[in-house]
């Protein structure tokens, strides 16, 4: 038979419970062995303890489950408070149970029933596991009656089994996390402001959920707090009800996961739905919690617990998983498992960390009908946004990386992060617009992989394509871009997109091509001192790509920067500047003469590939322009194809210090003119007005071929 803890209390209304006065965390204990008829033991009232209303324990039998009783009348309710905190372990005089074993475990042939009485409703209860082990839940959960929101809190760990059942309509908060030290009068203070301090000073643990435990009747007017250190597990199982399955955590339940992240909960009603979320406060040093207060609980600085990973294992494909109200913290990574499906990410869904934010299931920016995924225009913000500081005052930028089993479904894709990586799908709905794609990395490198799809939406039939990419990884030197995904195309007749790319470093493995009148931009880094030393960088086009647009300009508004930007380009397959039907198309390589940034030169120009253009322009070239397989500085010419029908005009302003090697093999008719090399300098002698003197330029004995 199973056993049930019955604890009856009348309470005032409380809609979101506040913790105190965690247990000082301890080692983690080797795993202890739970019964299967094992309840919550050697626990006391802590916390609104009610002297004038006597708690009565039955002993557990065979046949008989724990009975525990507390009845107040509802004036003394009303004067005393509304949440109930009671600790179990580590209690001197315990009066709930006390010949139990010390913790709050539930066996998985056990259940423990939280009631309160009927004339006072929604009180919350905090349970605070004490006894240095970790808690686990195997088996049957549930509030009753008057009962809010139940909390477990312990600061060694908790586990929710694979055969747990959970049933918490007012919401249920799984808390790994430290508040010790916070006094009675602060709690008393606290509890009326509906928020909860959450701290993970010397936690150890983590919230494990398992694949397999139900928690469909938490409740959509509740919420799910899962909050811990180190490992942050959510798992669950499916259900079915009429016919229909989904997922245990109801799709409308205000979802909050929490990786380490110091800071403060709060669970409020919207119009709609119960909205709660964590507001991270760790941007100084972390405070002792003895100094925490009702006063300073928004301005107190929280300790982060950093390198925590949380692992979603959400949905599936036949049964995704809303996200409608799911919010994701963490002081580290967040993986989403392989198989797991997310679906209106859109709505109310934030994600956070300062680590990795791995993809390897779905994540569904529109509205997915079980296994049918329709193509979206919802917009996709991967945006690690900077509200976690990691108890620093600079905030923390968090990368993506969309593995090669993820998939991304969005209208718009805009990811803002240290770094981002696709080695997945990345599908793009139009419905005639065109969408873009923006990546900004701040400080690692970006990889455009896998494979960028634009599909129609549902009764849209005309042409699909990117309207503009940006991929931009400027923000220190040495970052890189690197595009070896299915050929891209930015644009449509009649509706020209654009490419840019802002880097130190490109490889351009794969085809892109802007249709519709509109240009591809390189805007090399250079640091943000007009006067500093150049930054060196290079741009590769591989063999059997092509980069095609109306023009092409590397370099032709300066680097990113204020300062000078040095970059090589090794050209192996074929640059195309298709132009429009009354101006040729132009290539431009390096700065204008005057450079409206910094300046933008060209080292060498080398490689088996080719040029089309019809203006080809050479601006503050440093190096040679050749295909040097020999060694010899005038050998192997660069390949250079006139327009069908036209010629190709050709400038080059060689500004190097050493010796230079211009040699072009021209397929076709062209021009060439020297820009603004000078091949001879003169100067004024001193003392004689009258006669010019000539000097060597500093690139003498270079070779135009």
């Amino acid at each position: 038979m199973k056993q049930k803890h019955s604890i009856r209390f009348a309470a005032k209304p409380l809609t979101t419970a506040i913790l105190i006065a965690l247990a000082s965390p301890a080692a983690f204990a080797a795993t202890p062995t739970i019964t299967p008829s094992q309840v919550p033991g050697q626990g006391a009232i802590t916390y609104n303890t009610y002297p004038s209303a006597p708690i009565t324990v039955t002993a557990a039998s065979p046949t008989a489950p724990i009975t525990q009783q507390w009845n107040l009348s509802a004036a003394t309710a009303q004067t005393q408070g509304a949440a109930v905190v009671i600790q179990w372990g580590g209690n001197s005089n315990p009066t709930l149970n006390a010949n139990g074993t010390a913790g709050f475990n539930i066996g998985a042939q056990a259940g423990v029933e939280i009631h309160g009485s009927a004339n006072v409703s929604y009180a919350s209860v905090l349970n605070i596991d004490a006894s240095g082990n970790p808690s686990f839940i195997l088996g049957q959960l549930s509030a009753a009656g008057s009962v809010g929101a139940i909390f477990v809190a312990n600061a060694n760990g908790i586990v929710v089994g694979s055969s747990a059942v959970i049933t918490t309509p007012g919401g249920l908060g799984l808390v790994n996390a430290n508040l010790t030290g916070i006094s009675s009068g602060a709690f008393a203070a606290l509890q009326t402001s509906g928020r909860l301090p959450l701290d993970f000073q010397g936690v150890t643990g983590g919230v494990t959920i398992e694949p397999g435990a139900d928690l469909s009747s938490i409740g959509t007017d509740g919420f799910l707090l899962v909050a811990g250190a180190n490992n942050v597990n959510v798992g669950g199982a499916f259900v079915s009800s009429g016919g229909v399955t989904s997922y245990s955590i109801p799709n409308d339940t205000s979802v909050v996961v929490d990786g380490g992240v110091g800071g403060v909960f709060s669970a409020v009603p919207s119009s709609s739905m119960v909205v709660a979320k964590v507001t991270p406060q760790d941007s100084g040093p972390a405070q002792p919690l003895s100094a925490l207060s009702a006063g300073n609980l928004t301005t107190f600085s929280y300790q982060d617990a950093p390198g925590t990973t949380v692992a979603l294992n959400l949905g599936i494909t036949t049964s995704p998983y809303s996200a409608t109200n799911l919010s994701v913290l963490a002081d580290g990574n967040i993986n989403l498992a392989s198989g797991g499906d997310l679906t209106q990410v859109a709505n109310y869904s934030t994600f956070n960390w300062t680590g990795m934010l791995t993809n390897n299931g779905v994540m569904d920016y529109g509205d997915q009908t079980g296994s049918t995924l329709i193509p979206t225009t919802a917009y996709a913000e991967i945006y690690a946004n900077g509200t976690i500081y990691a108890n620093t005052t600079t905030a923390q930028y968090g990368g993506f990386d969309n593995a090669a089993s993820g998939l991304v479904n969005a209208g718009f894709i805009y990811a803002y992060g240290s770094s981002f990586s696709n080695a997945g799908t990345l599908q793009m709905g139009d419905i005639g617009g065109h969408p873009y794609l923006n990546v900004y990395a701040t400080q690692g490198n970006i990889t455009l992989g896998g494979t960028v799809d634009v599909v129609a939406v549902p009764g849209y039939t005309g042409p699909t394509a990117l309207g503009h990419l940006d991929l931009i990884a400027a923000s220190t030197a040495g970052q890189s871009v690197t595009v070896n995904t299915t050929p891209l195309n930015m644009g449509t007749a009649g509706a020209g997109g654009y490419a840019k790319i802002d880097a130190t470093n490109v490889t351009v493995d794969s085809s892109l091509t802007v249709s519709g009148g509109g240009d591809f931009y390189f805007y090399p880094y250079g640091v943000d001192n007009i006067s500093a030393a150049p930054v060196s960088g290079s741009f590769v086009l591989a063999s059997g790509a092509t980069l095609s647009a109306t023009n092409l300009y590397f370099g032709s508004s300066g680097a990113a920067n204020a300062g000078p930007a040095y970059t090589s380009y090794q050209i192996n397959g074929s640059m195309v500047a298709t132009g429009t039907p009354s101006t040729p198309g132009e290539v431009l390589l390096g700065d204008y003469p005057v450079p409206i940034r910094g300046k933008a030169s060209v080292f060498n120009v080398s490689g088996a590939g080719s040029i089309t253009a019809g203006t080809l322009t050479f601006t503050n070239l440093l190096g040679s322009v050749n295909n040097i397989t020999t060694g010899q500085i005038l050998a192997n010419g660069f390949q250079v194809n006139a327009p069908t029908g036209g010629e190709v005009n050709i400038s080059v302003s060689a500004d190097g210090s050493a010796p230079q090697g211009f040699n072009l093999k021209v397929n076709g008719n062209a021009a060439i003119s020297s820009g603004d090399t000078n091949a001879v300098l003169t100067q004024t002698p001193a003392g004689n007005g009258t006669y010019a003197q000539y000097l060597m330029p500093a690139n003498a004995n270079s070779n135009l071929v």
